[in-house]
C-alpha cells in the first residue's frame, strides 16, 4: 500500500528538495516500511527533518482539525474552535484516551518543536481525533466542517486614535495591495498603528511590500546579509512560471508586477539549471518610505511564519516599530515552495531556496525572530487579549 507514493516521496527529497545535501543522513534514514495512515505516519517521518516547509498536504480537506491549542503552565487548553461544542478556554486532559504527558512521550516527532511553548498540536489531534474535556466529556475533534480555524480577511481600519492592520497571511497579493490602496487616506493621516499578524501563515513577500512604505521612512537602506541558493528543477520552474503568469494577469502596472517579472525571468533564466547560488540578493534594498514621527507595535507569535517571519524580521529595522508577542515560527531556512504530486489526494509541500547564512552559522529554525518585548502565554489570555492591550499601553491608547 502507498507503494506509488512513497517511491515518487523518496524521489522527491533527493532530486527535488533544496535541503538534501544538508539533510541527506536524516533523509536516508527515513522509514516508509510500515504506513497506515498516509498523512500521520508520512509526517512523523519529515518531521524529523526540522524544516516546517516540508509537509504532506491534503488537497481534498474534506475533515479538518477543529481545535488549536497551546500550552500554559504544563497544561493544554484550547486557544481557538470553530467545533460548535468546544469553547476557547476550554482544557484538554487526554488525547486519544492518553494523558498529555503520555501524549508528549510518545509523540515528540509529531509535536515538531522541543520547545514546550512550541509544540504543534495539529497533527496529533489529527493522528488521535478524539479528546476528553477537563469537564469529562469526550468529543471527535477531526470532522467534516465547512469553517476554517484561521482568519481570512485583510483589515485595515480606523479606530480610536490608531490604525489598526490585521494581515492572517500574504498569501492573495491583489487582495492586500488592493485594500492598501483602499485605506490609503487611513495609513497616511494615522501617527499610530497596531499591526497584527499573530497566526501569519505565510505566502509570498510581494503581498506587503506596498505597506512597507507607511512603516519606513524615506530613503531607508535595507541590510541584507545573505542571499539564497536555489533549486531550478524542471518541476519547480514550469510550478512557478506558470503561477507567476497567473498572478501578472490579474495585476495593475507598478512596481510590484515589474518585480513579478524580474522573478519570472530569473526562473526562465535558469530553467532546470539545477542549484544555483545567488549573490545579487545581498545588495541593500532602499526603501522610499513616508514614515515619520510615527509609533508601530507589531504583535507576533509562534504561529507566525514563512513570509510571516520575512515581515516581522523586515519591519523590525524600522525605528518606529516595536515588535511584542512571542518569536516567530522561524521557517525560512529553506523557502520558496512547490507543490509535488504524490495522488489525487496527497501533495508534498518542498521548498526550493536554501538560506546562504546556514554556511555560517546563521539559522532561525525552532527559534524565528524574537520580539522586542516578550509576552508569555497565561491562562489570562482566555479572558481577555493581552498583547494587545499591550500594543495600546505602549502606544498610550486608553482603554
Amino acid at each position: 500500500m502507498f507503494r506509488k507514493e512513497i517511491d515518487l516521496l523518496n524521489q522527491y527529497l533527493v532530486e527535488e528538495y533544496v535541503g538534501y545535501q544538508d539533510k541527506k543522513d536524516i533523509i536516508n534514514k527515513m522509514d516508509f516500511s510500515y504506513i497506515k495512515d498516509f498523512y500521520v505516519d508520512v509526517t512523523t517521518q519529515l518531521n524529523r527533518l526540522h524544516d516546517p516547509h516540508v509537509r504532506i498536504i491534503d488537497k481534498l480537506n474534506e475533515k479538518k482539525v477543529t481545535i488549536l491549542c497551546k500550552n500554559v503552565n504544563e497544561r493544554l487548553f484550547v486557544d481557538k474552535s470553530i467545533h460548535s461544542e468546544i469553547e476557547r478556554g476550554e482544557e484538554i486532559i487526554e488525547i486519544g484516551g492518553l494523558s498529555i504527558s503520555e501524549i508528549i512521550s510518545k509523540e515528540k516527532e509529531l509535536l515538531f518543536d522541543p520547545n514546550p511553548k512550541r509544540y504543534e498540536w495539529h497533527n496529533v489531534l489529527r493522528k488521535y481525533q478524539n479528546v476528553k474535556l477537563a469537564n469529562g466529556t469526550n468529543k471527535k475533534v477531526f470532522l467534516t466542517s465547512s469553517q476554517e480555524l484561521y482568519d481570512q480577511d485583510y483589515i485595515i481600519e480606523q479606530r480610536e486614535g490608531y490604525c489598526f492592520i490585521k494581515l492572517p497571511d500574504f498569501r492573495d497579493v491583489n487582495k492586500l495591495h488592493e485594500t492598501i490602496k483602499a485605506n490609503v487616506d487611513v495609513l497616511q493621516s494615522n501617527k499610530k498603528f497596531i499591526i497584527d499578524v499573530r497566526d501569519n501563515r505565510g505566502g509570498s513577500d510581494f503581498a506587503y511590500f506596498p505597506l512597507l512604505e507607511y512603516i519606513f521612512p524615506a530613503n531607508h537602506e535595507l541590510q541584507i546579509d545573505y542571499g539564497l541558493t536555489f533549486n531550478f528543477t524542471k518541476k519547480y520552474c514550469d510550478h512557478m512560471i506558470a503561477k507567476v503568469d497567473n498572478d501578472l494577469e490579474k495585476m495593475d502596472e507598478g512596481e510590484t508586477k515589474q518585480s513579478f517579472k524580474a522573478y519570472r525571468q530569473r526562473m526562465a533564466d535558469n530553467y532546470a539549471k539545477g542549484m544555483i547560488k545567488f549573490t545579487d540578493d545581498i545588495e541593500p534594498v532602499i526603501l522610499d518610505g513616508i514614515a515619520d514621527g510615527i509609533k508601530v507595535i507589531v504583535l507576533a507569535n509562534e504561529r507566525c511564519g514563512s513570509s510571516g517571519d520575512n515581515f516581522v524580521a523586515t519591519v523590525k529595522e524600522s525605528e518606529f516599530v516595536t515588535v511584542i508577542g512571542r518569536a516567530t515560527k522561524g521557517m525560512n531556512d529553506y523557502a520558496n515552495c512547490g507543490y509535488l504530486y504524490l495522488n489525487d489526494q496527497y501533495d508534498l509541500l518542498c521548498p526550493y531556496s536554501r538560506y546562504n547564512g546556514l554556511d555560517h552559522g546563521e539559522s532561525l529554525a525552532l527559534k524565528g525572530i524574537a520580539p522586542d518585548i516578550e509576552i508569555q502565554s497565561t491562562l489570562e489570555d482566555f479572558h481577555k487579549d493581552v498583547m494587545l492591550e499591550k500594543a495600546l499601553e505602549l502606544l498610550e491608547i486608553n482603554l
